[in-house]
């Protein structure tokens, strides 16, 4: 291997040159020009695309190719026209050219390469509102207010390999449009700078692509949380009521922003000042005493309007020619750098901007830049050049993170800016988002819909959330009183899911992967993928979908985050949620999500004590990421993580909480967790760090003390506390399985949902019972209760339906020829008595003793004195159950008479034995017809040559035939 600096250049036998450099291991960049010298691109020179050591390669030839080879990629060039073929490291071919490509001052540049049958291609930014496949279609890569607000020059494909084209001249990418499997890449102007990416997977392609224009910036930890912008013409007074009303009725917030009106020259792109009306801020005042002074008691953050026509440029020339150590080739003029009319703003107390969606004039006008450049070079370039500035001026003035968002962008804005999707509401906003996400930009939010209830759940489930009233009055407390509570559940839920957010925005400034995730991001294999624009993955744990009653639920385990319920997956379902909440909303299952308490705004500093939901399924692991929220220290790895990590099997699950790790300034010396685990049923016990813990009846109004437990039936969720300790273990052992699965049944319109139906639940209950089965037996009682009682308003009918279950015991006990009171012991007195009770409590706690006396007293009976000879002959029956057994024929080989054999098993069971060989096939039976099993198999594998006869034993035995019983 070797490795060069100064790229290879090969010369063409058609004309022209064609430069390679090897930039990563990954990653190559093609320029072709007609000369042997390679200027560098405008994003270059400005610090957009950074610059990076060449990576090690090896150089091979073999007549008129030559192939660059690093341990990821290789890439094959023809050097008789310069056409291309790139491979992965298994030799893989990814993509080649179509035809050869051109570079010049005449003609501009072209490059086209072939798509393979199925190849899709995402990516492109805010270019597409309405796709986020892009196959088939032409888009153009020039900034249009409102209709194309942030195209990015980034496309990746599902055969993993993806393009950046390193240009700011208008250009087009025709993917599949003019001819079906021709990818093609034009521009009237500039040169033909491409890199090529090879990865093996989306995520390590946007990890290598961010690794070229730069990881997205972390933004200060305020930010996540809510922004209200007022109305236009708000005063100071109004906008502290704005933000008052937001604190008297207990909706968190954290920026209060002011649009145009704040000035005292609406638009002013350079002689900015204060309103001398509406925001009198006499020089006199202290900083505490003036109106930005009393947001900041309030904690409130104040966001100030902003648009610019300014000639950014020159400021720019000034810092490429800085570093380069020579004289700026276009002489820039001696015009103060743009940021410098902000410095006294943020001085005063200002922590957040937001450019206009048109922050300069869009159409060319021939002006003459600083730089030298024209307006098309410069129309893409200017909205990255003005986001850098002001990112940087604020973190040389303040040495804190920008909070800057904007509507217009392109390649690399993710360095700097937030962007806004304007205020698009419903399914364009979202494909915007998903867009930028497939394009390496993190930070999207839209203009919240606060008109509707599906316009909030969307708006709150985003990196970050914004109230734009602009002209209008859109404050949350002019609500309607219905919309009023579901916008301060959402607010709140957001707020209590800002460790989850935060984390998500740390992995995403270190790979590129956006926190609003694209289907086919996170489930690129599922042929649906591509056509569900109004859902999405937010983090690695949570599905949204948006302005939909549709869901499609992907492979796997999901939990409906309102309800509770457990889907499986690949599914689609119609939703309707219930108010306050308004949209579908899905946790994975193995999901540990973090959770903040309640609070009115984000305090820079973690909690000392923090909250922790865990989803046990399977084996999982999560990484908490914390810092001090405002400065860049998190560059410098000055970053908190606690590993928690869960492993859950048939009976168990083991959580474990790792010790912290690394340090932060404002970090809490000690920590508790409130642990939220949502289970299947109630378990038998819970220990921490070795120790038993308590369980706890009822949960105290002042909180569970440290290491007890709780369980709550209804919603099947253990509550403790534990304290820090170094590498904590909690485990949690169950009565039932965890990941027994319920086989599907159809619904029937003509079987009521009355008392006294044999459901699902009762029949898998009974069948515990017969079979002395305690998980099985445990796990449908939980269900039985709550299908049957919990939800259940009317306390008669709830103890109806106690009378049922009690008949279902007196049932199992006369089969097996026991006596009620005998086997129910102590617990016989409830037992009857239970329609006496006052509580539903009561009444499960007497059913789950129940349970556990009948079982203990079958399993009492199996273990006492039987006769070796009656023993013999049960486990001949249970192993030979699908033969054709009497009595007669067990005797003979058991060389017994069979009177005597007859008389001594009805003693000793307690039934003769044909009763007995009966109720053993049939409690088999019933189970195998649950499990799935046909009719005629079952029939078959218990012995029943004639199917009719089997379903007239199973009907008479059990009250309905097996047919039937396959359909509760």
């Amino acid at each position: 291997m070797c490795a060069k600096s100064n790229g290879i250049v090969f010369e063409l036998s058609s004309g022209g040159y064609l430069r390679v450099d090897s930039i990563s291991p990954n990653t190559f960049r093609v320029r072709l020009h007609e000369t042997n010298d390679f200027p560098e691109s405008a994003l270059e020179r400005y610090g957009i695309v950074l610059h990076q050591s060449s990576s090690d390669y090896t150089l091979e030839h073999d007549g008129p190719m030559s192939t660059i080879r690093t341990d990821k990629a290789a890439l094959r060039i023809d050097t008789r026209n310069g056409c291309l073929s790139l491979y992965n490291e298994r030799n893989e071919m990814m993509t080649r050219h179509a035809e050869r490509c051109w570079s010049d001052s005449v003609q501009g540049f072209r490059a086209s390469f072939w798509l393979a049958e199925g190849e899709r291609i995402y990516g492109l930014g805010d270019n597409e509102r309405f796709r986020i496949q892009h196959r088939g279609h032409r888009v153009e890569m020039w900034i249009e207010n409102l209709n194309r607000y942030a195209p990015i020059p980034y496309l990746m494909s599902s055969r993993k390999w993806g393009l950046f084209l390193n240009t700011t001249w208008k250009h087009e990418f025709d993917i599949g449009h003019t001819e079906r499997d021709i990818l093609c890449i034009r521009g009237a102007r500039g040169k033909l700078d491409y890199f090529l990416i090879v990865g093996d997977s989306y995520a390590e392609l946007l990890d290598r692509y961010t690794d070229v224009v730069g990881k997205p910036a972390l933004l200060p930890i305020w930010a996540y949380g809510l922004t209200y912008v007022c109305h236009r013409q708000v005063n100071a007074r109004e906008m502290i009521d704005d933000a008052l009303n937001f604190r008297r009725a207990g909706i968190p917030c954290d920026t209060i922003g002011l649009d145009g009106g704040w000035m005292d020259v609406p638009g002013d792109s350079i002689h900015k000042k204060w309103h001398p009306e509406r925001f009198a801020l006499p020089s006199y005042s202290k900083k505490s005493d003036t109106f930005i002074g009393a947001l900041d008691k309030l904690g409130f953050k104040l966001s100030l309007w902003l648009t610019s026509t300014y000639d950014i440029s020159t400021e720019e020339e000034r810092t490429a020619a800085a570093k380069s150590s020579a004289s700026s080739v276009n002489s820039p003029s001696n015009e103060e750098p743009w940021y410098d009319h902000l410095w006294k703003f943020v001085d005063q107390g200002v922590s957040a901007f937001k450019l206009s969606g048109a922050p300069f004039e869009l159409e060319p006008h021939g002006r003459s830049w600083g730089n030298g450049m024209s307006d098309e070079e410069m129309h893409n370039l200017y909205p990255i050049l003005l986001a850098k500035q002001m990112h940087l001026g604020f973190k040389e003035q303040t040495g804190r993170r920008s909070m800057i968002y904007m509507a217009s962008g392109y390649s690399g804005m993710q360095r700097f800016a937030a962007t806004w999707a304007g205020s698009s509401t419903q399914k364009p906003a979202l494909v915007s988002m998903l867009n930028h996400g497939m394009s390496g930009h993190v930070h999207t939010t839209e203009d919240m819909d606060v008109s509707t209830p599906e316009g909030i759940h969307f708006g709150f489930l985003q990196p970050w959330s914004q109230v734009n009233s602009w002209a209008y009055w859109r404050h949350p407390c002019l609500l309607e009183n219905d919309l009023l509570q579901t916008f301060k559940m959402y607010a709140k839920l957001r707020y209590s899911l800002l460790p989850y957010i935060y984390t998500a925005a740390h992995n995403a400034a270190r790979t590129g992967v956006p926190i609003v995730r694209a289907m086919p991001l996170t489930f690129p294999d599922d042929p649906y993928s591509d056509e569900l624009l109004q859902q999405y993955m937010f983090g690695d744990s949570f599905l949204v979908a948006a302005f939909t009653n549709t869901v499609y639920l992907p492979e796997g385990v999901w939990f409906d985050f309102w309800t509770g319920d457990r889907h499986i997956g690949p599914k689609q379902m119609e939703y309707a949620a219930e108010a306050p909440a308004s949209g579908p909303l899905f946790v994975k299952a193995g999901a540990i999500v973090p959770i903040w308490p309640e609070m009115s705004h984000i305090d820079p500093k973690p909690p000392e004590r923090i909250g922790l939901h865990l989803y046990l399924y399977g084996e999982s692991e999560y990484v908490l990421i914390e810092d001090d929220g405002v400065s860049y220290a998190y560059l410098e790895r000055q970053v908190v993580e606690t590993k928690i990590s869960c492993r859950t099997t048939d009976k168990r699950s083991t959580v474990r909480i790792d010790a912290r790790e690394g340090h932060c300034e404002g970090m809490p010396s000690r920590r508790s967790y409130d642990i939220v685990l949502h289970v299947p049923a109630k378990p038998l016990q819970v220990t921490v760090a070795g120790s038993l813990a308590e369980e706890t009846a009822h949960l105290p109004e002042n909180g569970l003390a440290a290491n007890n437990w709780h369980f709550d039936r209804a919603s099947r969720l253990v509550r403790l506390v534990v304290q820090e300790q170094s590498d904590m273990t909690i485990e949690i052992g169950y009565d039932a399985s965890f990941h027994r699965e319920s086989p599907a049944r159809p619904i029937r319109n003509d079987i009521s949902d009355s008392p006294g139906t044999n459901a699902f639940w009762e029949t898998e209950l009974e069948i515990g019972l017969e079979t002395g089965d305690r998980v099985k037996a445990y796990a449908a009682l939980e269900e039985w209760w709550i299908e049957r009682i919990e939800r259940i308003p009317n306390m008669d009918d709830a103890r109806v339906n106690m009378l049922l279950v009690c008949g279902l015991f007196v049932r199992v006990c006369n089969r097996q020829g026991w006596n009620v009171q005998t086997v129910l012991d102590d617990e016989y007195d409830a037992f009857v008595n239970i329609q006496a009770v006052f509580k539903k409590e009561q009444g499960y706690e007497i059913m789950r003793r129940a349970v556990q006396q009948l079982i203990d007293y079958r399993r009492s009976a199996k273990k006492s004195n039987i006769h070796p000879l009656i023993k013999q002959l049960t486990e001949i029956v249970e192993k030979e159950i699908d033969g054709n057994m009497t009595l007669h024929t067990l005797a003979d080989r058991l060389h017994v008479n069979s009177s005597h054999l007859s008389r001594m098993f009805k003693q000793v069971v307690g039934q003769s034995f044909s009763d007995y060989v009966m109720v053993r096939k049939m409690v088999r039976a019933k189970a195998l017809v649950i499990a799935g099993s046909s009719v005629s198999e079952t029939a078959l594998q218990l012995g029943y040559k004639d199917t009719s006869h089997f379903i007239r034993v199973f009907r008479k035995y059990w009250g309905v035939t097996p047919g039937a019983l396959m359909l509760y």
